[in-house]
């Protein structure tokens, strides 16, 4: 698929990926990054790697600012502290924020590169290194 292909072209849900858009404004790094600790230390792994594969493809310069922008929608409905299904019910609470991000990847991942691919597992690794820190620091005994 042509990176410069419109999103009529490629069959986008555009009134879906158009409202996800509005959620740019929620969007930063310092919530973001927030907000996937936290999945790590609830989750794990697995549900960070669709969010982590858009955040890499955002900083990527081979991504045009078009998919970007559409990006950036999506982590911002991510990080919305209003969510359709709250995030704290356990199970179901990331399946509106991740619908969108996977319906986005869906239709972007001809941006995803080896190099992306590495980004992320790097990034997991190390999220869920922390996380097994965090719950061995947990498990000392006090003294």
């Amino acid at each position: 698929m042509d990176r410069n292909e419109s999103n009529e072209e490629r069959n986008l849900p555009i009134r879906q990926l158009e409202e996800a858009t509005s959620y740019s404004k929620y969007y930063d790094d310092k919530r973001f990054w927030r907000k996937v600790r936290r999945i790590a230390q609830k989750v794990g792994g697995s549900v960070l790697k669709p969010v982590l594969l858009l955040f890499y493809m955002m900083k990527s310069d081979s991504v045009s600012l078009k998919d970007k922008a559409y990006i950036v929608g999506a982590l911002g409905f991510f990080v919305v502290p209003i969510d359709i299904v709250p995030d704290f019910l356990a199970g179901l609470g990331y399946t509106d924020d991740l619908a969108v991000i996977t319906l986005l990847i869906k239709y972007l991942k001809d941006n995803i590169t080896p190099e992306i691919e590495m980004r992320v597992d790097a990034k997991i690794r190390d999220l869920m290194e922390t996380k097994e820190e965090q719950e061995q620091e947990k498990e000392q005994p006090q003294v």
